[in-house]
């Protein structure tokens, strides 16, 4: 299950100042959604990436220690990137853009990215993740909704789908405070 993934250096540069601020009413209108939850700012590390079917088996799609990081900015923008942890090996012909099919398939697999907006229901503790652009093509343009818990530095997202009875669970920790 490659739920939730990542890119986004535009987003990385927005979190970090290095672009203006929200010129156009929809960015504006997402920096206003961000600061319905304020302490979800800032950069996450991922500490545990795991999916479970409806008969109780974790799957770990990105490794037992995958790598990567959630962030989320004061203007309502997010950046997701999730990397195999071991990484994929580099491929046989030593070129990035030679790979055979088998390690493309196994690199695309082992990576997750995505960037775009995010808007926060407090009341009903769900993260919107509006994806503008994606690894994944299915994921662009798509409005991906994340139950969270918020404790202090520990955010946990935990997506339950009642038709299959499976559960995505991703625990994240902040950074730099």
């Amino acid at each position: 299950m490659r739920k939730l993934a990542l890119a986004g250096l535009s987003a990385c540069a927005w979190s970090l100042g290095l672009t203006a601020a929200p010129s156009d009413a929809r960015e504006q209108a997402a920096a206003a959604r961000a600061a319905d939850e304020p302490g979800l700012v800032g950069m996450w590390r991922i500490v545990r990436f795991e999916d479970v079917s409806a008969d109780g088996t974790v799957a770990y799609p990105f490794g037992e220690r995958p790598l990567g990081y959630f962030v989320y900015d004061a203007t309502g923008h997010l950046s997701v990137q999730v990397m195999r942890n071991p990484p994929v090996r580099p491929f046989a012909s030593g070129a990035d853009d030679k790979p055979t099919d088998a390690e493309a398939r196994a690199a695309y697999l082992g990576y997750a990215a995505y960037f775009g907006t995010y808007r926060v229901d407090k009341t009903n503790h769900v993260l919107h993740h509006v994806v503008e652009g994606a690894l994944e093509p299915g994921y662009v343009g798509t409005d991906q909704p994340r139950p969270y818990r918020l404790n202090g530095d520990t955010l946990i997202i935990e997506v339950n789908d009642p038709a299959t009875g499976a559960r995505a669970y991703r625990e994240l920790r902040r950074l730099g405070r």
